[in-house]
């Protein structure tokens, strides 16, 4: 099995690695270049070899053998004319400083002088017509140059390297940085997600422990949180469901002794006391469990679904009527969304004469809108409303209806389990408006 590269396992020692990665990486690649830029000596054009060798032949040569020699140069070299010149050579000057001169007397030796006669230079910066070369022995050498030899060192492909070289630094590092980045922050991602989807009305699998030591760390507390927290719900429900089951008893056997109640008032009293004992239980066993959470996700139609609960209450002798289109679509849960609706109708009309149930669709999302004509609610009540067991304000609770405060609190969690949400608002002139947000995307798993 072929071992695999561990990284450090902080975060501080992969982030050191990278930078320092990145650095050596960089001065490696800025040295090579540096290397391959910096200034070497040269020896003039290639061309002038030939030349060369022929001149030190020449001055290896006794002056009898030297024209023999040249002729024989002449036949090898047509393209260079080299012709013995009487007297010696003049002293050096400045001028003879050119690039063709460097080359020839670098490859010469510092035994040989070159210069370039008056008049060889055509054109300020061209090439000499001619060199002259004074050989150890003091007798001058003139040596015709074929026409087109370069004038200095031929270009060499140095600017394309170093834009090759900077591309490829840019390459490496920004590689480097983005396979360190994700190494480090795809994990705290994935962690953060998790944390933001934590319900207890959903039991996803365990985030995986991956990435540095201390990701690790956070995503095993998380997940032992997770199952902390979903142990002690389940513990809650399992004994508010054993208290329901134990209240059923004694409320039956009450209403079988309120059966032998003769007073009529008194009698009526007892059974409304333990139908809001019985429904008390259920809407809490309701609101804590949401027995209807493993219904999957379909479509729903919510206009039918509105209109059908308006024409229920309707026939209940209330004033509801549904507004909005004949068909709008959701995918979501139609018991759940049903029983919200019908808790916050169950609310207007319990305060409201007339009530009426809005639906409208806009770009990302789909609004319920429930609106009653009763006395509202102040504003500065209305998000504590949302919270269980809450009772309205002091205008609310002047009707005779009775409510347990579990109403608003069961519709708020069925809307945010379908990643919606639950607002109160003024219902102009006069009312309270609770309006439900559904988005037209898809729902969870389980509501």
């Amino acid at each position: 099995m072929t071992p695999r590269l561990r990284l450090p396992s902080r975060i501080a020692s992969q982030i050191a690695m990278m930078v320092i990665g990145a650095v050596v990486l960089l001065q490696m690649l800025m040295a090579g270049a540096l290397f391959l830029l910096a200034p070497r000596p040269h020896r003039g054009p290639p061309e002038l070899a030939p030349v060369a060798a022929v001149i030190r032949l020449t001055a290896a040569a006794s002056a009898g053998l030297r024209p023999q020699i040249l002729d024989a140069a002449h036949i090898a070299e047509p393209g260079f004319r080299f012709t013995l010149m009487p007297g010696h050579a003049p002293e050096a000057t400045e001028k003879e400083a050119h690039p063709v001169v460097n080359g020839l007397g670098e490859r010469l030796g510092p035994a040989f002088r070159v210069w370039v006669p008056a008049g060889a230079v055509r054109a300020p910066g061209g090439v000499p017509d001619a060199l002259m070369v004074a050989l150890p022995d003091g007798q001058v050498l003139q040596v015709g140059l074929a026409n087109g030899l370069p004038g200095g060192p031929r270009p060499t492909p140095l600017p394309l390297f170093v834009v090759g070289t900077l591309g490829l630094v840019a390459v490496n590092i920004g590689v480097l940085t983005i396979w360190a980045s994700r190494g480090v922050t795809a994990p705290l991602a994935r962690f953060a997600k998790v944390a933001e989807e934590f319900s207890v009305d959903r039991d996803p699998a365990p985030l995986r422990e991956e990435g540095p030591a201390e990701i690790r760390a956070a995503v095993r507390a998380l997940n032992r949180m997770r199952d902390r927290i979903h142990s002690m719900f389940a513990d809650r429900t399992q004994m508010l469901a054993a208290v329901s089951h134990d209240l059923r008893t004694p409320i039956t056997r009450m209403r079988l002794r309120a059966e032998f109640i003769e007073e009529p008032g008194l009698k009526a009293q007892f059974t409304r006391d333990l139908e809001q004992m019985d429904a008390m239980v259920q809407g809490a066993l309701f609101f804590l469990r949401d027995g209807d959470q493993k219904e999957p996700a379909a479509p729903v139609d919510l206009s039918s679904l509105l209109q059908t609960i308006a024409d229920t209450f309707g026939d209940m002798g209330r004033d509801v009527r549904y507004e909005g289109p004949r068909q709008a679509v959701a995918l979501g849960h139609a018991r759940q969304l049903e029983r919200a609706v019908v808790n916050l109708v169950e609310n207007a009309v319990r305060y409201g004469r007339t009530v009426a149930i809005r639906l409208r669709q806009e770009e990302a999302a789909l609004v319920i809108d429930v609106a009653d004509d009763g006395p509202g609610i102040a504003p500065a009540d209305r998000l504590l409303l949302l919270k269980p067991f809450t009772r309205g304000d002091a205008a609310r609770r002047q009707s005779d209806a009775e409510g347990f405060g579990l109403g608003l609190s069961i519709a708020q969690s069925i809307a945010a389990a379908h990643g919606g949400e639950l607002s109160l608002h003024d219902n102009p002139p006069q009312g309270l408006l609770a309006r439900m947000t559904l988005p037209k995307g898809p729902a969870p798993e389980r509501a």
